[in-house]
């Protein structure tokens, strides 16, 4: 979603980032449960944290320790965590179909559970490189292994921005901003420095977007690309980019490639006519905009991804309210439901799903990602959960392919 990268966001934001698997690799997911399993190739997730490894290797000692969000504060779920005498190659700086982090066999790693938490096992005492990773976020630091050892926080808190030449990396993110869902904020909140998020506006409405979303070489230039509810999805005599065939073959090509999209609410004409038949919208029809709400409306939140609920429920967010809705979901094909809306008591409907197309992923949420408070809201979180699992690799549950 190669070479080394991230492979399992979030969601809530950002989170993140935030690629998938080559020709054959049609399948998905890894801490929290994907769209569909994935090939026999892939490593099966191993017991005691996700520990794998030969069999008969002698255990030196055992890191532990907590992966965190960039914010230092939420912890990560299903992040690969393992030991390497060499550093791994650079994620590529555009879109790129990510093969998933491969391992030769015998490599012991570990992945975290839904706190956070993680028990990797070091078969080797001295120098050599940690590598922490989930989706397109990877830090590399070397330390020296002399037995059991709690590791720090801050030395397997992901990256809030890329510095290489320190081990850092992070998926380049751009928003094309939409006047109401300012999910740039979110990401923010999440950690990432504002320096990782290109934010493409103009004072004019559509102007600047229409100025990247033509651009092939602009849009194919990043890793994430999101666009959160706006006007450009407005009928004639309105700006309506939707409706534009270069930017449908863009961003159809930029996830065919690997990249992920990610959409909210009155844009989702860019879904619809970009990849018609996955995901059916309520009252939508050829016209712009036509199933889009004009009064906002919130909804009682049921993570329906089990592996995302239990990482929800580690930060006692077992119940919450999602909060500005201006759009709904009848149903998605071929694809997947992490959370669903029951709006006014009315059964549940699918507020945020997610669907491969070729090496990417698109995803897709009814309501607005922006920050209602100072404090991380239940939703932001979920975007970072999310974004960071549908930013990993498709092809191993796991994110790790053993050779």
């Amino acid at each position: 979603m190669r070479r080394l990268s991230a492979c399992t966001l979030g969601f809530a934001l950002v989170a993140s980032s935030i690629t998938a698997a080559a020709a054959g690799c049609a399948s998905q997911d890894r801490a929290f449960t994907k769209e569909s399993p994935g090939p026999g190739t892939a490593a099966p997730p191993p017991a005691d944290f996700g520990e794998g490894g030969a069999p008969g290797e002698t255990v030196q000692g055992h890191l532990r320790g907590t992966v965190r969000a960039p914010n230092g504060t939420v912890p990560v779920a299903g992040a690969l965590l393992y030991l390497s005498k060499d550093k791994p190659e650079a994620i590529p700086s555009k879109v790129y179909c990510d093969e998933c982090v491969q391992l030769a066999a015998g490599t012991v790693h570990a992945l975290s559970d839904a706190t956070g938490k993680y028990d990797l096992p070091a078969t080797t005492k001295g120098k050599q490189y940690l590598i922490i990773q989930k989706g397109g976020f990877r830090r590399v630091r070397e330390i020296y292994v002399s037995g059991d050892e709690t590791l720090p926080d801050t030395l397997t808190t992901l990256p809030p921005k890329a510095d290489l030449a320190a081990g850092d990396e992070v998926p380049r993110m751009t928003v094309v901003h939409g006047q109401y869902d300012e999910i740039e904020a979110s990401l923010e909140k999440l950690g990432i420095d504002p320096s990782a998020i290109e934010v493409v506006q103009s004072a004019l409405i559509g102007v600047a977007a229409k100025s990247f979303l033509t651009d092939a070489g602009k849009v194919n230039g990043r890793h994430i690309v999101f666009l959160p509810c706006g006007d450009y999805t407005q009928p004639t005599p309105n700006t309506d980019l939707s409706s534009d065939p270069q930017i449908q073959a863009n961003l159809r090509d930029f996830v065919e490639a690997g990249g992920r999209l990610y959409v909210t609410d009155w844009h989702y004409d860019f879904i619809a006519r970009t990849f018609p038949g996955k995901i059916a919208f309520t009252g939508a029809s050829s016209q712009a905009c036509s199933g889009c709400g004009r009064l906002t409306y919130d909804a009682a939140a049921s993570v329906t991804d089990p592996d995302l609920s239990s990482w929800m429920a580690a930060q006692n967010l077992s119940a919450f309210t999602l909060q500005k809705n201006y759009t709904e979901v009848d149903s998605v094909s071929g694809g997947k439901v992490w959370v669903s809306g029951s709006r006014g008591g009315a059964a549940p409907k699918p507020a945020t799903v997610s669907f491969e197309q070729g090496c990417g992923r698109v995803m897709f949420s009814t309501y607005h990602t922006e920050p209602f408070s100072t404090s991380l809201t239940a939703q932001e979180r979920a975007l970072l959960g999310v974004l960071l699992e549908v930013s990993v690799c498709n092809a191993s549950p796991t994110g790790v392919v053993v050779r």
